[in-house]
């Protein structure tokens, strides 16, 4: 195995856009969630929802430049309707969230407010003739949220949650407009003494200008927006923009695109809009590269499903949010957050919407204790029924599968939708679309799998009661705002994904065994070992389906040996997960480091070691395991 990336670096090294960073050591990830300088000030990458990208730090700071007044800073979207969700959620969270450690100055009406800066090149003559140019040839726009600074933590649980920031490939998009605008205004403005000064050359032979504020009532869902003109300062485009092909040149002058595109593995940018369509279609039919040559389709089990009933959107946590968003258009109930799942799905379902209920085992009498949420909220004239049942199949990071026949029976009969995520267990391993409304799924995570592009996906079950109105409220309301690089990269990462899953089940299976035997683990979390009956219902009958690539493990020394076992590593070790790589995080420190205690009633233990299997040869795998095993005292 290869040896601990260090301290801050990106996972996997030198990865343009990874999606995780380096925390090789237990007690990096405990400081960490301090905010210790030692952690925090070398990390050059992270998690994109809660480290906001680089590039996207250096946008905000030409943001502020610009337009922020003194103690402001700005967060960016690549939408309006993005951008006044961050608004509203400010102006809602501000009251609500006021406690003895953290007091929040409410903002006034309109301190909270949304500008819209666009940028196009100086010289579109040359830029359509460049053909090693990334400059757009036509106007585009980012949305830029500015506020107090010490409203920041509310803006970042908006951002975190929702997963509706920009990317960044977009926000570097921006900074080299920016760059190559710059270039020609220092080429073509004339020398003389009243332009030394780069800024006031810039104010001047920009053709920037500023138009006057105007927010409307925090209250209103609308805001009203100032629109800026700038041929200089970054600015970025919608997905809009960018799937018109002719926008983009041929080739890009970096040299990593160069060889991707060379060598066939990224097509050109001009082609984005036909990823997005080829992801639409991978994601329906989950076709591998061999099967698409040959026309064929693996079927999702559903009749009638198309690719018109795939949404792709910029996150996994994206996915989450606009399809509950989609659910509120149609209803006005609270829902339920069945098992313990990923942090955030309950705190979208909490805190956007009339909240939700949670039931944290996800078994047992939980089942019974939902049957009576629902047929109170059902037979209540105070409350309205209840609007979607949320689930993870398996779960993360317990990997506890629920048994979705009980919960289609339920949902069924008090007119409740079933949303699934189908994330950990991935579609070639499990069929969860036939008894679910709506499917989601992080394509960050496996679908990719090279750990460098954000995604999520929204399927819609055309045969469920909700289906039609589902699809009118997606139609009408869903944006594409997959930004048209990230596009090219999640289709040239994802044409091998049925080939790497059945490896990747094999490994964690192998793993999964080998850390079950130890007498030092007192439990692995393996959906083979956990609820298994649950999980071969949902199971596909193929020969190459299993378990997935994702385990966890808690050991009979408790925290003492899960810190030696998860320094003896020799994986990389971060945050995110079904990646081609191994990856291994000590996820309750990093999912609920405030909230411990409250995550171990639920059996999420505060030493627990997430393992995501990766393409490694089995034996090296096993034998790095039994090290981290051995390393532990007996």
């Amino acid at each position: 195995m290869n040896p601990q990336v260090p301290l801050g670096e990106c996972v996997p090294p030198s990865t343009q856009y990874a999606v995780s960073v380096s925390l090789p050591m237990w007690e990096d990830n405990v400081d960490y969630e301090k905010g210790e300088s030692r952690v925090v000030d070398r990390m050059v990458s992270g998690y994109p929802r809660f480290f906001i990208a680089k590039p996207i730090q250096a946008l905000v700071t030409v943001v502020k430049d610009k337009f922020a007044l003194p103690n402001e800073t700005a967060m960016i979207f690549p939408s309006l309707k993005c951008a006044d969700r961050c608004v509203a959620f400010i102006y809602d969270q501000a009251p609500k969230q006021q406690s003895e450690e953290l007091r929040y100055v409410l903002p006034r009406p309109g301190q909270v407010r949304i500008v819209t800066h666009v940028v196009e090149p100086i010289n579109k003559k040359a830029a359509a003739l460049d053909a090693t140019s990334n400059v757009l040839q036509v106007p585009v726009a980012i949305y830029c949220v500015l506020f107090p600074e010490d409203l920041f933590p509310l803006a970042k649980q908006y951002w975190q949650h929702t997963g509706d920031g920009i990317s960044a490939r977009l926000a570097d998009h921006c900074l080299h407009i920016a760059r190559v605008n710059e270039e020609f205004e220092q080429e073509t403005v004339p020398f003389s003494p009243s332009n030394i000064g780069g800024a006031s050359r810039r104010k001047q032979g920009s053709g920037y200008h500023r138009a006057p504020s105007s927010v409307t009532s925090p209250s209103s869902s609308t805001v009203s927006t100032p629109v800026t003109r700038s041929f200089l300062s970054a600015a970025g485009g919608s997905a809009e923009a960018a799937a018109d092909g002719n926008v983009f040149s041929e080739t890009k002058i970096e040299a990593d695109t160069f060889v991707e595109e060379r060598f066939g593995r990224n097509l050109s940018l001009k082609y984005s809009a036909n990823m997005k369509a080829a992801l639409r279609r991978r994601i329906a039919g989950a076709l591998s590269e061999e099967e698409q040559k040959q026309g064929a389709q693996v079927e999702r089990g559903v009749a009638g499903l198309s690719a018109d009933d795939v949404f792709v959107a910029t996150t996994g946590m994206g996915a989450i949010f606009q399809a509950h968003q989609a659910l509120l258009r149609i209803g006005r109930g609270k829902s339920v957050c069945f098992g313990f799942s990923y942090t955030d799905t309950l705190k979208v379902l909490q805190k956007f919407g009339p909240g939700a209920y949670f039931l944290g085992h996800g078994e047992g009498a939980d089942y019974d204790e939902l049957e009576q949420i629902l047929d109170r909220h059902a037979t209540s004239a105070e409350e309205e029924p209840i609007l979607a049942i949320f689930t993870e199949c398996p779960s993360n990071p317990l990997l506890k599968t629920a048994d979705l026949s009980r919960l289609r029976s339920l949902a069924d009969r008090y007119g409740a939708a079933l949303v699934v995520d189908e994330t950990i267990g991935s579609f070639p391993n499990v069929d969860v679309l036939s008894w679910a409304d709506i499917v989601v799924s992080s394509l960050t995570k496996v679908f990719s799998g090279d750990s460098n592009v954000m995604g999520g996906s929204i399927v819609l079950n055309p045969n469920r009661a909700h289906y039609a109105r589902l699809r009118a409220t997606m139609d009408a309301e869903f944006e594409d705002l997959l930004w048209c690089e990230d596009a090219v990269f999640l289709e040239r990462n994802s044409r091998d994904f049925m080939s790497r899953v059945p490896r990747i089940n094999a490994n964690a299976l192998a793993v999964a065994e080998l850390l079950a035997a130890s007498p030092k683990v007192a439990q692995v979390n393996y959906p083979k070992f956990t609820t298994p009956a649950n999980y071969e219902l949902i199971k596909r009958k193929t020969a190459d389906a299993g378990y997935g690539g994702l385990l966890s493990v808690d050991f009979a020394g408790g925290e003492s040996a899960s810190r030696v076992f998860y320094d003896s590593l020799s994986c990389c070790k971060g945050p995110s997960l079904g990646t081609n790589f191994t990856l291994a995080s000590p996820y309750t420190i990093l999912a609920h480091f405030t909230e411990l205690d409250w995550a171990a009633q639920y059996g999420v233990s505060p030493h627990l070691v997430r393992i995501s299997v990766g393409l490694e040869p089995q034996d090296e795998l096993l034998a790095m395991f039994q090290s981290a095993l051995d390393a532990i005292p007996a």
